[in-house]
C-alpha cells in the first residue's frame, strides 16, 4: 500500500514538473510571437527601414522603430561588436544586423582579409568563402550579408562579380549562399533586374537594357532559396521594362519579381544619384514611392542620413498611409514578411 501510494506520489510530482516545463516552454515561444493588430503604425513602418546609425543612439529604436541597421567601415572588431550588442539589447524586435561582403568591399579589411568574387575559380572555393564570410560575420554579430553579387555585365568593379562559363556563375552563386546558410547569415542576390555595373549608379542616373541571361542568374539564386532580392536603381527596358522610372520605384520590375519570389524585396541605397537626382528637390516623397513600387525594406545608409532626416522620411510616409494614398494592408504585407524572416511568428 505504501508502494503505491509513493508511487502515485513520483507520478504525481512528475506531471506537476512536466507541466510547469510546458508551461515555460510556451511562455518562451509567445514571446516569438507577434500580433500585427498590436503594432502601431509607426512601429510597422520602421520595420521597413535600414539605416547606418549615428554612433548609439536610442531614438532609432525608441522612436523610430528601425528595422535594421548597416555598418561597414570599422577598424577593429570591437567598433562592430560594441554597436550591434547596443541596438540588439535596446531593440524590443529583433534587428536585422547588415553589411556588404563582396571581397571588392571588405567592411573588415583592417583585421580580416577576404578573396573578392572574381577571385574564386571553382564552386567549392565559392562555398568555402561563403562559409569563411558567413563565420566572420555570425561572430561580430551580423545576420544579413548583402552579397552575392549575381549580375555578370561589370564595367565599374572588376573582381566584384564571379566569373566564367553561365553554369560555372551559377554554381559558385549557389555555393556561396549554402556557405552563408551553413552560418545561418541570410543572402541577397543583387541588383535586380541587371545592369548596376554597367555605369556608376551611385554618380550617374542612366538607363540599360536587361537580357533574358541577366533575369536567369536571380531566377537560378531563387530556386537555390537565396533570402532577399536587392533592386537596383538603373532605368531598365528590353526583357524587363521599367517604363522610363528607376527600377526601384517601377511596379512592371517589381511585381513580376514578387510572384516568382516569397522573399525579401529591398532597395538599393537610396541616396545614390542615379536615383536621388529624380527627387532633388522632394527626397522625402521617395519613401511612398518605393513601399508603392512593392519594395518590402527601404536601405537609407548614407553617412549624412542622420536621426532627423531618417525622421523627416518616415513621417513622409506615415502621412502617405493617414492619408489613404498607400494602405496599411500593403504595409502589413511587408511587415509580415519581414518578421518571419527574423524567426517570428506573425499572428
Amino acid at each position: 500500500m505504501l508502494k503505491k501510494v509513493f508511487l502515485l506520489f513520483i507520478l504525481i510530482i512528475f506531471i506537476i514538473f512536466n507541466s510547469v516545463n510546458i508551461l515555460s516552454f510556451g511562455e518562451s515561444e509567445m514571446k516569438k510571437e507577434i500580433s500585427l493588430t498590436n503594432m502601431t503604425l509607426q512601429e510597422k513602418i520602421g520595420q521597413l527601414i535600414i539605416i547606418k546609425p549615428e554612433k548609439l543612439d536610442k531614438r532609432y529604436l525608441e522612436e523610430l522603430y528601425i528595422g535594421g541597421i548597416f555598418l561597414n567601415k570599422g577598424s577593429a572588431r570591437e567598433d562592430y561588436k560594441k554597436p550591434i550588442e547596443f541596438y540588439q539589447n535596446n531593440s524590443k524586435i529583433k534587428l536585422f544586423v547588415a553589411t556588404d561582403m563582396e571581397g571588392y568591399w571588405n567592411p573588415f579589411e583592417e583585421f580580416y582579409k577576404s578573396k573578392n568574387f572574381g577571385e574564386i575559380k571553382s564552386k567549392e572555393e565559392a562555398y568555402e568563402l561563403g562559409k569563411e564570410h558567413g563565420e566572420i560575420l555570425k561572430d561580430l554579430g551580423f545576420n544579413l550579408d548583402f552579397s552575392p553579387v549575381v549580375e555578370i555585365r561589370n564595367k565599374v568593379w572588376i573582381g566584384r562579380s564571379f566569373t566564367g562559363s553561365e553554369e560555372e556563375v551559377k554554381e559558385k552563386i549557389k555555393e556561396y549562399v549554402q556557405g552563408l546558410h551553413k552560418n545561418e547569415i541570410l543572402s541577397t542576390a543583387k541588383h535586380y533586374p541587371g545592369g548596376s555595373m554597367i555605369k556608376n549608379p551611385h554618380i550617374i542616373k542612366y538607363k540599360t537594357e536587361i537580357f533574358l541571361e541577366d533575369l536567369e542568374y536571380f531566377n537560378y539564386a531563387i530556386e537555390n532559396k537565396v533570402d532577399v532580392i536587392m533592386i537596383g536603381h538603373p532605368i531598365v527596358y528590353g526583357a524587363v521594362d521599367s517604363k522610363g522610372k528607376q527600377a526601384t520605384i517601377s511596379k512592371e520590375v517589381i511585381s513580376p519579381l514578387r510572384n516568382k519570389f516569397e522573399g525579401l524585396i529591398i532597395t538599393d541605397a537610396v541616396t545614390m544619384m542615379c536615383l536621388r537626382i529624380s527627387y532633388l528637390f522632394n527626397f522625402k516623397k521617395v519613401y511612398p514611392d518605393l513601399i508603392l513600387a512593392g519594395n518590402d525594406i527601404i536601405v537609407d545608409t548614407y553617412v549624412n542620413s542622420g536621426y532627423k532626416k531618417i525622421k523627416k522620411r518616415i513621417f513622409e510616409l506615415e502621412k502617405a498611409v493617414e492619408k489613404g494614398e498607400i494602405s496599411e494592408e500593403r504595409i502589413d504585407e511587408s511587415v509580415k514578411r519581414i518578421l518571419e524572416t527574423k524567426g517570428y511568428k506573425v499572428i
